[in-house]
């Protein structure tokens, strides 16, 4: 694969055609988002049955017509325990597969019409790749890919296959996330000239346990990177308000961390001065801050802020030529519309207003599944593609781009906050795809 020096040879020779083929009109989509086209079975296989991915699990068992002819993951307690949970809900047993690569084998099988990945970050890639090949829609939890080699590979086996790999962020589903968007599509907001979000929750306690131990976001995010290595949570809604891939783009960024003291504070506190993981070395600052501009002269602040004790905080800030909303006080202003000027207000009567449709009409269900009801849109959104043989709602185009986040500001970060440049994954279509209408999203 190749790197963002390495130039382009490669990719110049993914043909126009299987563009186009992947990437075809999706009107379908927006006529049927209400309701199922057809009640044809929609058959998944599951790798990776940790928590994450139990908890999904039991969302797609709640869905009206989704099978699980078969689930993987290199613990075989876990694969027993999601035969279990698929048994009681009335399914046959779920092939089970137990080996360090046996997602492939369970890619190849003929009863599968996608695959979902709950693994550890580095094999989020490697599968997607593997059911692509296979012929299956593919789903991951994020990031999709570590590094310009793994984007570029999703990219073009996407491409390559007519096969569609969707980035499972479900904080885009959230329900003043998709009211903000559909004030946005409605132009509540005018034109918008910046935006303000970021990752900021103290996940100390999931990156040292109770007893002392190094976890695995230790591993995946403390110990080896400098940069942002969260993002999609906090990007995945803007880059949606702001239309990118679809008409506006990334086009660089710049990015600074701040010193790390956070997880050695915090093994002092809990294990004292002497604990191994107080003496270690973190790379990760305690917060990182980028700044990102878009083609059309957006601007978007993003910060990532895991290893200091704080309140859960995602921001969502949007401001545009007639207003803003502020996910963090959750009000919103509107000149001429907010009856004090200067002055915000409760977002109650604008929620019962723009409220999205999915929501309003399926709220109650999904407010019994994980992250307030997301992950259930989330994963019915990723089934109803299925079922209708049509693109993704979050294409391998966005899950590259908001992935590689990760690798830009690190780059940024180790060059004394240099402007980096985002690659850009559609090769120029951004600039022919339409907007996402309210329907398709």
């Amino acid at each position: 694969m190749k790197t963002k020096n390495s130039g382009f040879t490669r990719r110049n020779f993914i043909k126009t055609s299987a563009v186009a083929g992947l990437f075809a009109a999706t009107a379908g989509y927006a006529n049927s988002v209400l309701g199922y086209a057809s009640q044809r079975p929609v058959r998944i296989g599951f790798v990776g049955m940790g928590s994450r991915g139990t908890s999904m699990l039991r969302v797609a068992l709640s869905l009206e017509g989704v099978e699980i002819p078969a689930v993987c993951d290199i613990i075989e307690e876990k694969v027993a325990r999601a035969q279990r949970l698929v048994e009681a809900a009335g399914q046959p047993t779920p092939k089970g597969f137990t080996g360090p690569e046996d997602y492939k084998k369970l890619a190849e099988l003929n009863n599968l019409d996608a695959v979902f990945t709950a693994t550890p970050w580095h094999l989020h890639t490697p599968v997607m790749v593997a059911a692509m090949k296979s012929g299956k829609y593919g789903g991951t939890e994020m990031p999709a890919c570590d590094g310009y080699d793994e984007a570029w590979e999703l990219v073009e086996t996407a491409e390559q296959t007519n096969m569609p790999c969707m980035l499972m962020e479900n904080y885009t589903y959230m329900r003043n996330v998709k009211m903000v968007l559909n004030m946005v599509r409605q132009g509540m907001f005018g034109e918008l000239s910046h935006c303000e979000t970021g990752y900021q929750h103290d996940t100390r306690y999931v990156t040292i346990s109770a007893k002392g131990e190094l976890l695995w976001r230790a591993y995946e995010r403390a110990l080896n990177n400098t940069g942002n290595r969260y993002p999609t949570h906090a990007i995945g809604p803007v880059a949606q308000w702001t239309n990118i891939n679809r008409g506006n783009r990334f086009e660089y960024l710049v990015s600074m961390s701040s010193r790390s003291l956070g997880l050695n504070h915090y093994a002092v506190t809990k294990f004292g001065p002497d604990h191994p993981t107080a003496k270690l070395k973190y790379t990760l600052g305690d917060v990182n801050t980028s700044l990102i501009q878009t083609n059309n002269g957006i601007t978007i602040t993003l910060y990532y802020d895991p290893q200091t004790p704080r309140p859960v905080d995602f921001i969502y800030r949007i401001q545009g030529t007639k207003g803003i909303y502020s996910g963090t006080l959750n009000k919103i202003y509107l000149e001429g519309i907010s009856p004090r000027e200067h002055t915000w207000e409760e977002i109650d009567k604008y929620m019962e207003k723009y409220d999205h449709p999915l929501w309003k009409e399926y709220g109650s269900i999904a407010e019994s599944t994980g992250h307030g009801g997301s992950d259930y849109f989330c994963f019915r959104a990723f089934v109803q593609a299925i079922r209708n043989r049509t693109q993704v709602p979050i294409d391998v185009y966005d899950a590259a781009t908001w992935s590689i986040i990760t690798k830009l500001t690190e780059e940024s970060v180790t060059n004394k906050s240099r402007p980096v440049d985002f690659p850009d994954f559609t090769r120029g279509q951004w600039q022919t795809r339409r907007p996402q209408t309210i329907g398709e999203i």
